[in-house]
């Protein structure tokens, strides 16, 4: 029996994505076989496609794609955590479950180092999966483990978010738009930036107290200084990258928390003007500000994450869904720059 699977090819000559059949894989001691039904594309994603991912060199067989959502087929032995049938995900560090981060548990990190969710079936440890709440579809799940995991430890573990706080977001991708929903969850004001008018109306409509955009405010740090009265952010995502960091900064109130995210972008724009680099280290100063590094989160946080959301029914905001053989459509649509929210691809 064989499988149909995605590999990245020769990046080194342009997108090389293509469709391969390997045998379907037996499940070993402690592991569990998911069909895949749902993936879907990241920031992160097409670092690794195009070739550009710095931390490591890719092998041109690895299979892409960390977002995932699927039915346990067979299991292997030791395994009791989930049974054949079983609607499952799990987060791309599969060896985080609980407490605190070690780096050496990006040895283990389902797209990079170990092959991903482009296929229609992936072997994966079964202590690492979590069950999909029945109100959510496979395409829902799919989104989650990576985006919508990364805004909740960003607003809810480590921002430790509260009703009376202000949270500012950068963008409109995935990790913003869940971030706008944790924050609204707990009762937060929020704040989005984008370059496009139309998205920031479409962010309002999600739920966003104060829009800007950055293209009529180059310095768009006075802007929210502005608009809050003096005060500024208590937390904000940057989902952008240390071209943006200044800004952020300045964008803080007293005590304020940035969370750095961001380090794949979608697309290459040039940084806006920043502020001096007194003005900046002045402002982490005097306004005791901290910046803390977020990567996705455990498998707690996770069981966490759905149960809030199905408490609250809340489902992921979808672009766009794509089939199995449309997969360089997605990257297109991707790179395009005009995608809110999450874009998905439904493997079978």
């Amino acid at each position: 029996m064989a499988m149909r699977v995605y590999e990245i090819g020769d990046y080194s000559k342009g997108l090389a994505l293509e469709i391969k059949e390997r045998p379907i894989p037996i499940p070993g001691y402690g592991e569990a076989l998911m069909k895949v039904r749902a993936t879907g594309l990241n920031a992160r994603d097409l670092s690794i496609i195009r070739g550009s991912l710095t931390t490591r060199q890719m092998p041109f067989s690895r299979i892409p794609l960390s977002d995932n959502a699927g039915q346990v087929v067979s299991i292997g032995s030791g395994v009791t955590r989930v049974q054949p049938g079983d609607r499952v995900t799990m987060t791309h560090y599969w060896q985080w479950l609980d407490g605190s981060w070690n780096s050496k548990m990006a040895e283990e990190d389902f797209a990079a180092t170990i092959d991903g969710f482009l296929a229609e079936m992936v072997v994966v440890p079964a202590d690492a999966l979590v069950h999909i709440p029945d109100y959510l579809s496979y395409e829902e799940a799919s989104t989650l483990q990576s985006a919508g995991l990364t805004a909740w430890n960003a607003v809810v573990e480590a921002g430790q978010v509260q009703p009376s706080s202000t949270v500012l977001t950068l963008g409109t991708g995935g990790v913003s738009v869940f971030g706008l929903q944790w924050a609204k969850m707990l009762g937060a004001k929020v704040i989005v930036t984008s370059s496009s008018d139309k998205k920031l109306e479409r962010m309002r409509q999600l739920g966003a107290d104060i829009t800007v955009n950055y293209t009529k405010h180059k310095n768009w740090s006075n802007e929210v200084i502005d608009l809050t009265g003096g005060a500024g952010a208590d937390v904000i995502l940057n989902n952008v990258g240390i071209s943006e960091m200044e800004n952020c900064l300045l964008s803080c109130a007293s005590n304020g928390r940035v969370m750095y995210i961001g380090a794949n972008p979608v697309v290459h724009n040039k940084p806006a003007e920043a502020p001096s680099t007194l003005d900046r280290l002045t402002n982490l100063i005097i306004k005791d500000l901290t910046i803390k590094g977020i990567i996705v989160g455990s498998r707690r946080m996770f069981e966490d994450l759905l149960f809030a959301m199905t408490t609250n029914q809340l489902r992921p905001v979808i672009d766009r869904t794509y089939r199995f053989e449309e997969v360089l459509d997605a990257i297109e649509y991707m790179e395009s720059g005009t995608k809110i929210g999450k874009i998905v691809i439904t493997v079978q």
